[in-house]
């Protein structure tokens, strides 16, 4: 992947409405795949911006399970 297509935990926090340090919990619970490009027992991490849309169709995918489960139970 280009340079490009990698953004910063502050900005990937920033384009999906969450705090830099959800995300960073995230990365180190493996719920969220990023690239750790620090050094010297610093970590500084990029993320690849097709993680959004992997983020948005997961989010989709519970909100749409949620939903059907609502609606079995009001049967």
């Amino acid at each position: 992947m280009a340079e490009n297509e990698f953004i910063s935990i502050k900005e990937f926090a920033a384009k999906i409405g969450a705090h830099p340090n959800t995300i960073r919990r995230s990365i180190k619970k493996g719920r969220l795949s990023a690239c750790d490009i620090g050094s010297g027992g610093k970590h500084i991490y990029r993320i690849a911006k097709s993680e959004i849309e992997r983020i948005a169709l997961l989010n989709l995918k519970n909100i749409i399970d949620k939903l059907v489960e609502e609606k079995m139970n009001s049967k």
